[in-house]
């Protein structure tokens, strides 16, 4: 590396946006950062169940946030780590090769991605599949469950492409010009059917029970090198060395966390609360069935302890979609920015005093992995307490009270979690959110840590690779 690149690029794929970090390598100070709304939900072949993504949309949103940087700042670039949303699948051909200025060659050879939001895989679907040598149990949107689904129910889909990644995954894949594609144990862990003990895939229960293993990518721990720019990328030299593709999980916990007995709050599209287990040889519990608190590969050998809601961002939204079709019903119009404006100025109002005369909203919209059955539901709803503020509070509290449920504060402190950090879309746009969170987690601290996006972490990532002697 040159003396000048003396900066890391950190690139998040989100579920509804991309955003880029690029920092400092020696003062971790970040220079600039961007963000693009993806717009890339595409409709299904198999209806509500199916959630997929347009490869081409997410592509062009990585492009336009590098573009946006000073050709200086690019070309100052030292290294590369790229985060994004986890458990998600797409398809490829690794014959196809294009350079990344030219999005639209990519649909020639590249599948839709298939998110972590799919649920084409039914429960009596799931029964049907073979447990894994894993202590992470299967649920549907993991990317080998979605791959076992389609090579029992769509086949013909599958006899196109020769191998299959995390969106990160195709990304690096491409930004290399790798011919098979190198995955990181934290997405390997988020996609079943691995075994973070040896590292590997379960390969002979997968083999037995007519999986394409052929599709799956090589392994790697979090944080290591899978090759270097193939070719100059608007400005970012060619031979930039770029790392596997890290969870976006993971790195929002790097970007957040400063203190080692810190738990993370991240709600953005979804939410979850973890912390960091310190234990030399710490081996995860093996769990036959999803539960409340799972564990996830962190990096140098770690692992998070985490509650993974899969509702977050994404019911307040339903909730402004709801109400955007009522009025529309009713023959009149607004728009959708102006009802989130109206929200947050409402949730600055004062709640009914007394807790018990509010009503309580149990936000299960998208169920829960551990009970895929659960449904929303409100409750203690009077003529009073049925004003669109009131509605609105009980939403929110009712976000951070499952958050709770899955991960109590007795279990936060029995583990030596001594604050908590807040990050997230949600929480910087809905400061009653974070009223709710010191509420709720009383007596830790509760702090909002600016800025601690998953791009920042892993642009941290890339910034101790570089460091490593």
């Amino acid at each position: 590396m040159d003396s000048d690149q003396n900066l890391c690029l950190g690139i998040d794929l989100g579920t509804t946006s991309v955003k880029i970090s690029i920092i400092d390598t020696a003062t971790k100070d970040q220079v600039f950062t961007t963000t693009e709304a993806t717009n890339a939900y595409i409709s299904s072949n198999d209806g509500i169940q199916g959630a997929e993504q347009s490869i081409l949309l997410i592509m062009d949103a990585i492009c336009a946030c590098i573009l946006r940087a000073t050709d200086k700042t690019r070309s100052n670039i030292g290294c590369i780590a790229v985060s994004g949303q986890m458990h998600g699948v797409v398809l490829w051909n690794s014959e196809g090769k294009t350079p990344l200025s030219n999005t639209l060659d990519l649909a020639s050879f590249t599948s839709n991605l298939y998110t972590w939001e799919d649920r084409r895989a039914t429960t009596q679907f799931l029964l049907s599949l073979p447990k894994p040598d894993s202590h992470q149990p299967i649920s549907a949107g993991f990317g080998n469950v979605t791959l076992f689904w389609l090579a029992r129910n769509e086949p013909e889909l599958l006899v196109k492409y020769d191998t299959a990644g995390g969106v990160m995954d195709y990304l690096t894949t491409l930004l290399c010009g790798l011919d098979k594609p190198v995955m990181s144990n934290q997405i390997a862990c988020s996609w079943g059917y691995f075994n973070c003990q040896t590292g590997t895939w379960n390969l002979n229960i997968l083999k037995d029970n007519g999986f394409p293993v052929h599709l799956l990518p090589v392994t790697v721990a979090g944080g290591s090198k899978v090759g270097e720019l193939c070719a100059d990328w608007f400005g970012i030299r060619r031979g930039t060395p770029v790392l596997s593709g890290l969870g976006d999980l993971q790195s929002s916990f790097m970007a957040a966390s400063k203190l080692p007995n810190d738990a993370v709050m991240n709600i953005s599209t979804s939410s979850q609360i973890g912390f960091r287990i310190d234990c030399p040889g710490f081996s995860p519990p093996k769990q036959d069935v999803p539960a409340p608190v799972s564990y996830f590969p962190y990096f140098d050998n770690g692992y998070l302890a985490v509650a993974a809601s899969l509702n977050g961002g994404n019911i307040l939204k339903a909730f402004v979609r709801m109400l955007q079709q009522w009025v529309g019903t009713l023959g009149l119009t607004i728009h959708e920015e102006s009802i989130w404006l109206k929200l947050t100025e409402i949730a600055s109002y004062p709640e009914i005093a007394e807790e018990f005369s509010r009503p309580v909203i149990h936000p299960f919209l998208y169920g829960e992995r551990y009970n895929p059955n659960l449904t929303a539901s409100i409750s203690g709803m009077r003529e009073e307490n049925s004003t669109l503020e009131c509605i609105f509070h009980a939403l929110c509290n009712g976000l951070v009270a499952n958050l709770h449920q899955m991960m109590p504060l007795s279990l936060l402190i029995e583990s030596g979690v001594e604050r908590v950090v807040l990050t997230g879309s949600v929480i910087s746009r809905q400061p009653h959110v974070m009223t709710c969170v010191k509420r709720t987690y009383s007596p830790l601290p509760v702090m909002l840590e600016i800025g601690a996006e998953a791009s920042y972490g892993a642009a941290l990532v890339a910034a101790k690779y570089l460091q490593v002697p």
